[in-house]
């Protein structure tokens, strides 16, 4: 596995799949399918309250 680091010097966080565009996909692909998820979880437990709200 090759890197473009060539000094450790301030770095922070270090992503071993950084220079890999398919996996930079994946990843991001996943953060907005939970994100995604999120949303719709809670706007579904947010319509059934209000629903039993009104009875």
């Amino acid at each position: 596995m090759g890197t473009s680091i060539t000094t450790w010097e301030g770095v922070t966080a270090y992503f071993t799949f950084a220079d890999s565009p398919f996996a930079l996909g994946l990843f991001a692909f996943g953060c907005a399918a939970i994100v995604v998820g999120l949303i719709a979880g809670i706007s579904k437990h947010e319509n059934e309250a209000f629903e039993k709200f009104k009875k």
